[in-house]
């Protein structure tokens, strides 16, 4: 689902129009996005917007990077001669509550600026039920904005970046570039372990981590301030150049993290107001959240398997078994010629609303429901999808030839979750599958309702 939103306060990651060669030189709107990514994993962007006085020349060479990321730039100019009063933070409030007015899907709302004028705003959109999210430099962050955003990102500020830490970076041949001069120490100690565990990843990431904890300075920093998941990320990534958490059956990088370190002296932790992070068991801070270890039990359960298939294409956001049953059931009756998916929801809705009032415990038919259905038989690839290239909300379907019953469609929906569940996780174990698949009892359609709303 698109449901994020990111605003760039260009001026306050520039600090002000005197900024330095140093600064616009380092500054990467893409590291951003890395890392925000990285720590909160969002879902997609639908908008992303950055402020500034783009008719400003020393700001030339960061247009080819917004054209890269699709950030829309908005040109601002300011209400004084000299810049030192701009309007970019006035507008960037104005777009805010505009969208939280007329997009609705938009439900994270990601502000990319220090700047304390902003609370007001954060407080206006949590009034609207969306979540806040505020990203900047640690050392040039308002105390205000960061308690009332509901997390708070911090990014390293550009100006810090000096020659020297440049001259850190590492790049091995067929493996990405090590920035973090925290992951640089363990270079040499990431290698001798690379070597020794050729094929148990799991293992080899257990060990990556117990590094950071045997390192004095690392530990230090790990008991102190914690270690953010971007720095184990990049530790990980040089260990194994195509990691993804997914291979292993994780959705999300943070859950595969609570899997690994089970049985160890380490945990994942998560303050009120920011990011995960990495410390020791013994040294975890006061009020914080402590993430649970994950099992091989949690891997193999219902909410799991939902959650993995809800992440990644094909997607499969499953609605509860009765109406998934009851749409195939209408599907293979009223076969797709060409119809609009709007259309398709609509007709589908209104004859199981009514059919539903002679079905014994069948009382949770909505819009919502039956359109998770028609998007998971489409993701199965029973439909002819037109035109291609657009949105399904803008398609017309029609029914390919060969799907002719309800356990046609059901056989393929199966066959298509099954596959995707064993590119993660294997085996798959058909227990589990059944239980989020069958409509046998009330019991699977709590499941099932429970999987759709965690998604």
């Amino acid at each position: 689902m698109f449901n994020v939103a990111i605003f760039y306060d260009i001026e306050n990651l520039l600090k002000g129009y005197n900024f330095s060669q140093n600064l616009i030189n380092n500054l990467s709107l893409k590291e951003i996005v890395r890392i925000i990514n990285e720590t909160q994993e969002l879902e997609k962007i639908a908008v992303q917007r950055a402020y500034a006085n783009w008719s400003d020349p020393r700001l030339g060479n960061m247009r080819h990077e917004i054209n890269e990321l699709g950030i829309d730039p908005i040109q601002v100019f300011g209400f004084s001669r000299d810049n030192k009063k701009n309007a970019a933070d006035i507008q960037l409030t104005i777009d805010a509550i505009d969208i939280a007015h007329i997009r609705h899907n938009i439900e994270v709302y990601i502000i990319v600026s220090g700047d304390g004028g902003f609370a007001a705003l954060a407080k206006k959109l949590h009034e609207y039920g969306k979540t806040v999210i505020a990203c900047a430099y640690p050392n040039m962050s308002n105390r205000i904005l960061k308690a009332v955003c509901d997390v708070f990102i911090p990014i390293p500020d550009p100006e810090l970046i000096n020659p020297e830490r440049q001259s850190l970076k590492i790049t091995d041949t067929n493996k990405p570039p090590v920035n973090d001069p925290k992951v640089v120490r363990l270079i040499p100690k990431i290698r001798e372990l690379v070597i020794n565990h050729t094929e148990d990843k799991i293992a080899l990431t257990k060990a990556i981590l117990r590094l950071f904890a045997e390192d004095t300075n690392l530990r230090r920093i790990m008991m102190e301030e914690g270690i953010y998941l971007s720095t184990i990320r990049e530790a990980i990534r040089y260990a194994i150049p195509d990691f993804q958490q997914s291979n292993f059956g994780f959705p999300k990088f943070t859950e595969f993290l609570q899997y690994v370190c089970k049985d160890t002296p380490l945990c994942l932790v998560r303050p009120e107001h920011s990011s995960v992070f990495l410390t020791t068991k013994n040294s975890v801070p006061h009020g914080v959240e402590v993430l649970p270890e994950l099992d091989s039990e949690y891997l193999h359960s219902p909410s799991h398997y939902c959650s993995i298939l809800a992440t990644g294409h094909p997607m499969f956001r499953l609605p509860p078994p009765k109406v998934l049953n009851q749409t195939a059931e209408w599907i293979s009756q009223n076969p797709f010629e060409e119809m609009p998916f709007g259309t398709a929801i609509e007709n589908i809705t209104a004859a199981l609303s009514s059919k539903s009032k002679n079905i014994e415990n069948f009382d949770n038919v909505n819009t919502e429901a039956v359109k998770l259905s028609i998007l998971c038989f489409a993701s199965a690839d029973i439909f002819e999808q037109t035109p291609e290239g657009v949105p399904i909300s803008e398609q017309k379907l029609t029914l390919k030839a060969n799907y002719t019953t309800a356990k046609n469609l059901l056989s393929a929906l199966h066959n298509a979750i099954y596959n995707k569940l064993a590119n993660s996780i294997s085996p798959v174990k058909e227990t589990i599958l059944a239980k989020i698949l069958s409509s046998d009892d009330d019991q699977n359609d709590q499941t099932l309702h429970i999987c759709s709303n965690q998604n």
